[in-house]
């Protein structure tokens, strides 16, 4: 199927599951369902070797179960639509950062770091750690890409690969808690958890994250990152040119402030939220802009692509909910439970430390951890450990975080070795010890949280 046609049919598949959830209607939720397959069927042609084996076993254990506990059709095939609200996430959150492009706010930050830049502030790691981790919490993978073009067009001095691995764990900062990440929508709807009652320890272990990111940015070293020489065409902005920041600031601040207040007052889920707030907030600041019939262009450029570019995750997500549905109609649950139960003892800083190791060895052989974080979370009742679904929760979160910093198959790190143009083993290599310290630190710090009963 043509490229572009598919692209749309992500679009026309998000809105109908955002419809659905308000009015719950057989044949939409039969028709995104449907259109889940075959988006899957098209992904897994154009995926990677190892994601194609892992989807595909999905899908064959998955309606192997189904077969065997004859399970009726229309329920097999809701399993293609079981992860939609997640995928609605990477498809509406982008629409975010292409409004930010077309209005010109992602120049202006480029102009304001360029003036800095030039007015002698040279600090090219902090700034580059800190624009992430802001553009990050709204634009997801796209963040990186864009401060990495910041500081290539930017800055004076710097090492590449240096830079970008710091860039790469800035990035870690924003998955422990933003409500615009899959990761956190996807623990909020499985454990049937509000974002008010985890978000606030999530950016608490975010802030230790980062202080640890801090201290070890002297020990990155690569064998071929030399000093990038300064470049006169960086300097050539005018000085007399000081860009206000606040409009970004103050479209930003609407985004997160509409985001919160909708989610603590209105019945419905932050994974929804932000979702709708990303289809529709663009369009209103757009028209206040007098930017719509460009942002309109753009959008429509950002659809006819989209499946190109969405296509792993479109692969992943899809087989991972079918096989989660799949999973449910076993006791596989009741076996993780046990299991996990018995070699942790009963103690739930084990627990704590035999997920992430768990979730971390699996992201090394290719196991997204969508298929780790389902397969737990969905299985295991958090009262055989003594503990809440909010810890829960966070667990899953600093599973994520830490497999995803150190997977050679992770979005982030693949995105990190495109950028700096070195091998993902080698980064993984180089991040190690990082990984291996907030492992240490981060669960300890989850766990004080149980023991003084916080959550």
């Amino acid at each position: 199927m043509n490229i572009r046609i598919l692209g749309v049919i992500c679009y026309v598949t998000a809105i109908l599951y955002l419809t659905n959830h308000f009015f719950h209607v057989l044949w939409i939720e039969n028709l995104f369902s449907l259109l889940g397959a075959v988006l899957l069927a098209n992904a897994i042609f154009l995926i990677s070797p190892i994601n194609r084996f892992v989807v595909s076993i999905l899908i064959i254990v998955g309606s192997i179960i189904f077969y065997l506990e004859n399970v009726h059709f229309i329920t097999v095939l809701h399993g293609f639509g079981e992860n939609i609200n997640l995928l609605s996430l990477f498809i509406l959150i982008p629409l975010i950062g292409t409004f930010m492009s077309t209005v010109g706010y992602l120049s202006t930050i480029k102009e304001k770091v360029q003036l800095k830049e030039k007015q002698g502030g040279k600090h090219p790691y902090r700034l580059s750690y800190l624009l992430v981790t802001f553009t990050g919490t709204l634009l997801n993978f796209g963040a990186m890409a864009i401060v990495k073009k910041i500081a290539d067009e930017s800055f004076s001095s710097f090492q590449e690969k240096k830079l970008t691995l710091h860039i790469l764990r800035g990035f870690g900062f924003c998955v422990l808690w933003s409500p615009y990440f899959v990761n956190v929508g996807l623990v909020l709807v499985l454990l049937d958890v509000s974002w008010f009652s985890i978000g606030g320890y999530g950016f608490v272990l975010a802030m230790v994250y980062a202080v640890i990111s801090i201290i070890m940015l002297p020990a990155i070293q690569f064998a071929d990152d030399p000093i990038l020489v300064e470049d006169e065409n960086k300097r050539s902005l005018d000085s007399d040119n000081n860009p206000s920041l606040l409009p970004v600031l103050s479209f930003s601040g609407v985004l997160l402030a509409l985001s919160f207040l909708l989610e603590y007052f209105v019945e419905i889920n932050m994974l929804t939220v932000v979702s709708i707030l990303a289809l529709i907030l663009p369009v209103i600041w757009a028209i206040g802009s007098k930017v719509l019939r460009t942002y309109l262009n753009d959008v429509s450029v950002q659809v006819q692509a989209s499946f190109f570019k969405l296509k792993n995750e479109l692969a992943i997500f899809i087989s991972a909910g079918y096989f989660g549905v799949a999973v449910s109609y076993t006791n596989m649950g009741e076996i993780i439970s046990t299991f996990l139960l018995n070699i942790s003892f009963g103690f739930v800083y084990l627990f704590t430390i035999f997920i992430i190791m768990i979730a971390v060895l699996l992201a090394q052989i290719g196991i997204h951890p969508i298929i780790i974080v389902i397969g737990i979370g969905g299985s295991l009742s958090p009262e055989t450990f003594g503990i809440t679904s909010e810890y829960l929760a966070l667990t899953l979160l600093l599973a994520w975080t830490t497999a995803t910093q150190l997977s050679p198959f992770s979005g982030q790190v693949l995105m990190a070795s495109k950028l700096m143009n070195t091998s993902t083993p080698k980064i993984a290599k180089a991040n190690a010890p990082f990984v291996l310290i907030i492992f240490v630190v981060l669960s300890c710090l989850l766990y004080s949280f149980h023991a003084f009963g916080w959550v």
